[in-house]
């Protein structure tokens, strides 16, 4: 769900779950997601913010793919 959000295949606004992280500096790939803030229980166990590590750890072979199907077939080869 987080790659249709990002590559807004789904009719859901991603300023509505997601921020991109401001730094220049990545790692691995250029649409990093800032980590939410999370101060009340209930917030910290939202989808938002368990993802976002998850989003940010993944190859950029992976997040950065032309279609939905070649990122299914790539994530099914990482072991998390």
């Amino acid at each position: 769900m987080c790659f249709k959000i990002v590559h807004h295949l789904v009719d859901i606004p991603f300023d509505m779950f997601f921020k991109f992280a401001e730094s220049t500096s990545t790692r691995r790939h250029s649409l990093k997601l800032l980590y939410p803030d999370a101060r009340v229980n209930a917030r910290a166990h939202a989808f938002p913010v368990r993802i976002v590590s998850l989003w940010n750890r993944l190859p950029a072979n992976i997040v950065l793919p032309a279609n939905l199907k070649q990122f299914k077939m790539a994530i099914k080869n990482i072991d998390f």
